[in-house]
């Protein structure tokens, strides 16, 4: 097999594809004046990767859902959805078009990250299997492409073997740029996340406390970058997850970002499968997995969630009705707006 080119270079190319994608029209004169080159946009064009296009939400397709939280550049962000909205897919994106200096709304260069080293970050799932039959898969089958042969294997370095059985060779895929993403896993344990710098980090569902803060420490010494993705389960021994109070409880002290969008909101899925997934799940497990909200799921609810969102509408909050008062001795009252 002939050593790929480590000077070929991806973002003029993007740069075209993205050009044409917008003006058609240009292909015929493009391909008469260089058609050497643009033999490579079309094959950009036809990948997996390029072809993805991020969402937006029903209320606004141009902005939230995939599409609001790929164009936010903040240094930690959380996506918090439904299943099957979609957030796998568009954080690999994004890690994709880091490792490939491109921005990942363009597809035009990016200087997200400096220039004068290679972007090195982790992907963190559970355990090795997740890593290598959803995260690796993912970036394979809906990114790089299944075939080798195929225009994005040109930017991932010939040391990166990948099987459907065990993934990239120790779980690393490395690009001819220099940058990699390592997928780890917490059943590794804490010891295995330490001394290293990264330029990011990339939390695959929830992950345990510790391995999470361990794992946000290797992104100090270069100002890297959080990104988390989630459906926020809750587990009968252990409660809302973490994350709830910790960080978005918290998110405006701590600087945390969070972007949040419902199955709903996924264009891709038939409005008939989405229907049929409303009606499979119970009606305590709707709005974690529907709408990506932080509520006990597994647990019988005194009432149907849709009762107590008509009850709460109905409700007026306390400010409108009276006010609180401290007494000078240091009690707490209440008093009813008009009383004497």
């Amino acid at each position: 097999m002939k050593k790929k080119d480590k000077t070929f270079s991806l973002e003029p190319i993007a740069k075209v594809a993205k050009e044409l994608q917008e003006n058609p029209w240009k292909g015929p004169i493009l391909m008469e004046k260089a058609p050497e080159a643009m033999t490579s946009v079309l094959a950009l064009a036809k990948s997996p990767f390029f072809r993805f296009t991020p969402f937006g939400s029903r209320a606004n397709p141009k902005e939230g859902a995939q599409r609001g939280a790929l164009s936010s550049p903040h240094r930690n962000k959380w996506l918090v959805t439904g299943n099957r909205a979609g957030k796998t897919l568009s954080t690999l994106y994004e890690d994709l078009c880091d490792c490939l200096r491109l921005d990942p709304i363009s597809k035009g260069p990016s200087d997200r990250f400096p220039a004068d080293r290679p972007v090195e970050m982790w992907v963190v799932s559970d355990t090795e299997e997740t890593s290598v039959d959803i995260i690796q898969k993912t970036l394979v089958h809906d990114l790089l492409g299944t075939d080798e042969s195929g225009f994005m294997w040109n930017f991932v370095d010939d040391s990166s073997k990948y099987t459907e059985k065990s993934g990239f060779s120790e779980n690393i895929v490395t690009f001819t740029n220099g940058s990699s993403i390592r997928f780890k896993y917490s059943t590794q344990k804490r010891k295995t996340f330490q001394g290293v710098s990264l330029s990011k980090v990339h939390i695959d569902e929830v992950q345990p406390i510790d391995i999470c803060k361990e794992a946000f420490a290797r992104v100090v010494d270069q100002n890297g970058y959080i990104l988390g993705s989630m459906t926020p389960i809750y587990e009968r021994n252990k409660g809302i997850p973490w994350i709830y109070e910790d960080l978005y409880l918290q998110r405006e002290e701590k600087g945390i970002e969070f972007h949040n969008w419902t199955l709903l909101d996924n264009p891709f899925i038939d409005e008939a499968a989405k229907q049929r997934l409303l009606r499979e799940w119970d009606e305590d497990e709707i709005d974690a997995r529907v709408y990506g909200m932080f509520v006990p799921l597994g647990v019988k609810l005194a009432l149907p969630t849709q009762v107590m969102r008509k009850v709460k509408s109905g409700c007026q909050p306390p400010s409108s009705l009276g006010d609180l008062t401290i007494g000078a001795d240091g009690k707490v009252s209440y008093v009813t707006k008009g009383a004497a």
